[in-house]
């Protein structure tokens, strides 16, 4: 149980704290434009010394700096890894913000700013729980590590390198995933993983250059041979055509569904958010929780040919790009699978067709009944009175599988953010309530973990 001179502690320096948040979200650190990562890099190693870690700055071509720090504890034999990043979104557009991105503020108990949410106060927070505990315990429940990179927000593409070349430093029995946060009602919510993606570019070329649109008489349409071959990988249930795809898909077990089952989900509300008037095929509200979790999809994230500007311009394409996501499951095989899709166009006619990988990752999830789990769910019942909202797994995807998988750790996503946080959206907002709390929950989950 964490000690009340460390609740104390928090209580008294919260707004000292929110000033922390206000030092490190003042510092633009936009991945998307490579502006301010090292400098925010540096400022971030800064402030993992101050709260008394040993730090390295670790470094990789083309890489944004991964700062990494330890603090030792002696009593538990446990040692538990924070991840988070210091990268944000871009602040565009400026014109909806009631304050400058970059120049957080608070008003009214709400700190407001670019990164103050996401993810730049869940950083701070982490650091000023390990604070708190040197200053009025002496030493944290157990020793942690701070993993903080810089490209999250650009799809974390070279973290898979970095722990691949110090994989002793990323070694640890547990790890806090990035974010945590409580909902509309302030009801929190674990979350225990993510799903896996594919990300694909198919690009599709009939000639050599724009032709007159007369001339679909007689030559090839690149769009028109696109349709067709997206129309073919999806059935009229949504299902993928490509054989193999589901192989590995499992069902939820009977106490998964129940978990799932006490998930709260309200469609019709989700349905008037995005203006649906129905769920794929009709599907239910259980139904659609399930699918969230536990659904592969065939997403077009993109597509683009031709002439799309006003008024009209007769042109007949010489090729067409389409963007396609597709999020998997545990147990699916990423790689396995981009071969399955290649192998597919390929005998079905397209072998000509250009498919440009851009990222892939497997899901990543840790099971709900686990000691770390169960630890960050009974903290939760502690410090909020209620019980929390439990996630199998978050129908997001990120680079979780990189430490569940190759070290076998078990990870919670929580924390001391709000899903009405406005995270990559203007006015980011993080509560100073909700930092409080969620730093008492982290701490009392570490207590609960390290002591078991």
């Amino acid at each position: 149980m964490v000690d009340s001179k460390f609740e104390e502690y928090v209580d008294e320096h919260l707004n000292d704290f929110a000033q922390q948040v206000i030092r490190l979200a003042s510092q633009p650190s936009v991945s998307a434009r490579r502006e301010g990562i090292e400098e925010c890099a540096a400022l971030v190693e800064t402030m993992l010394r101050e709260t008394g870690a040993t730090t390295k700055v670790l470094r990789l071509d083309g890489a944004a700096p991964l700062v990494y720090g330890e603090i030792k504890s002696n009593r538990s034999q446990k040692t538990i890894m924070f991840y988070n990043h210091y990268d944000v979104q871009p602040e565009e557009p400026l014109e909806l913000w009631k304050s400058p991105p970059f120049k957080p503020e608070i008003r009214d108990g709400v700190l407001y700013g670019r990164g103050v949410s996401d993810d730049k106060g869940e950083l701070v927070s982490r650091l000023k729980i390990a604070e708190s505990y040197i200053k009025t315990v002496g030493e944290l429940p157990c020793s942690v590590k701070f993993c903080f990179e810089g490209e999250e927000e650009t799809g974390s593409v070279h973290l898979g390198d970095y722990v691949s070349k110090y994989s002793d430093l990323f070694k640890a029995d547990a790890v806090f995933w990035e974010y945590g946060t409580v909902d509309a009602k302030g009801t929190p919510m674990v979350s225990l993983g993510v799903k896996g993606m594919i990300y694909v570019e198919l690009v599709l070329t009939s000639l050599s250059e724009d032709a007159h649109s007369s001339y679909a008489a007689i030559l090839p349409s690149a769009p028109w041979r696109m349709v067709r071959l997206l129309d073919m990988l999806k059935d009229e249930n949504e299902m993928i055509r490509v054989p193999g795809w589901y192989d590995r898909v499992t069902n939820l077990a009977e106490d998964e569904l129940g978990v799932l089952q006490q998930q709260p989900f309200d469609g019709a509300d989700f349905k008037k958010t995005y203006g649906a008037d129905g769920f794929l095929g009709g599907m239910g509200d259980d139904q659609a929780k399930k699918a969230l979790v536990q659904r592969p999809t065939g997403n077009i994230a993109g597509i683009w040919s031709g002439y799309t500007g006003p008024g009209s311009k007769t042109v007949l394409p010489k090729e067409i790009h389409v963007k396609l996501d597709f999020r998997l499951v545990p147990e699916q095989d990423p790689q396995d699978l981009v071969d399955k899709l290649r192998k597919f166009l390929d005998d079905n006619g397209f072998r000509d067709v250009e498919m440009r990988l851009e990222s892939m990752e497997p899901a990543a999830r840790t099971p709900y009944k686990h000691a770390f789990a169960r630890a960050a769910i009974e903290a939760a019942e502690k410090v909020y009175g209620r019980r929390p909202i439990v996630e199998l797994g978050s129908p997001g995807t990120g680079p979780l599988y990189l430490f569940t998988r190759r070290y076998n750790m078990p990870s919670v996503d929580i924390g001391v953010s709000a899903v009405d946080g406005g995270i990559h959206a203007p006015n980011e907002n993080l509560k100073l309530e909700n930092m409080r709390k969620g730093m008492l929950w982290i701490a009392e989950a570490m207590e609960l973990f390290c002591a078991s």
